[in-house]
């Protein structure tokens, strides 16, 4: 089992064959890409810490080789209070993915207590969700481990943990909002709105706010997706940890017959 989602190489990361998605040996899924996106951004300046990584807005610009992956990072706009960023990423000198970053700054206030969460079942207590529409044996499917603790695959809403079995970048500690998206972008596999036998559902974007830090190793997503008559869906989760809230994500669907198999 090859030990992370990539491999460090003078500045960008080489994607290993756990990064490999469902639909094509050549591509990524979604999810570690927008992880290093997500951490490109939460990292980048010198004064990274006073800044709370607020919303991150995904777009995929192309399917993303298992490749070479170089990333970018520029200002769009920093403010004092408020800063905006554009991430990049890029294989063989093709763009293939862009994320928008809103990060606030950060400053202790006072607030009233937060109500306990209602009650999650544990994962320990979950059904042991497996995707088995990966084409290959070896995908970003061995390095997750998700449970599913309320629903059942092939509907929604669904209540599902996941945690990544891998670290996104080789020799390089997670933030926990890398591992968060490394599985939100999956979402969409987790709780389908249609017969996943006869339908097929691509996002080409992801959207994550976060309420506060996360912690802990395991991400819980409540999942509700729709389907319209347009071939359009959403998916969209509430996000926990075992403190309870995290936050939101969402991804459009575009939604299409599944060809027969060959």
């Amino acid at each position: 089992m090859t030990t992370a989602f990539y491999l460090p190489d003078d500045g960008a990361f080489v994607a290993t064959p756990l990064t490999r998605g469902p639909w094509d040996e050549r591509f990524q899924h979604g999810g570690p890409p927008a992880a290093l996106a997500c951490g490109a951004l939460a990292r980048w300046g010198d004064d990274a810490g006073r800044w709370f990584l607020a919303r991150l807005s995904i777009e995929i610009l192309r399917p993303v080789p298992i490749g070479r992956v170089e990333v970018a990072v520029e200002p769009e706009r920093l403010g004092r209070g408020v800063q905006r960023l554009a991430a990049t990423l890029s294989v063989d000198g093709r763009d293939v993915l862009v994320a928008r970053g809103l990060r606030i700054r950060r400053a202790a206030i006072d607030v009233p207590p937060v109500p306990a969460p209602p009650p999650w079942p544990a994962p320990e207590s979950g059904r042991p969700l497996t995707f088995d529409f990966f084409r290959d044996p070896v995908g970003y499917h061995q390095g997750v481990e998700m449970v599913c603790v309320d629903g059942a695959w092939g509907s929604t809403p669904i209540a599902v943990w996941a945690r990544p079995r891998v670290p996104l970048v080789l020799g390089r500690a997670d933030l926990p909002r890398e591992r968060v998206l490394v599985l939100a972008d999956a979402q969409s596999g987790m709780g389908v709105p249609l017969d996943p036998d006869v339908w097929s559902f691509v996002n080409p974007d992801l959207t994550v706010y976060f309420e506060r830090d996360p912690v802990g190793g395991w991400v819980g997503f409540d999942i509700r997706s729709s389907a319209s008559p347009a071939g359009v869906g959403l998916a969209q989760s509430a996000i926990r940890d075992a403190d309870g809230f995290v936050g939101r994500s969402a991804q459009s669907l575009f939604i299409a017959p599944r060809p027969p198999e060959s």
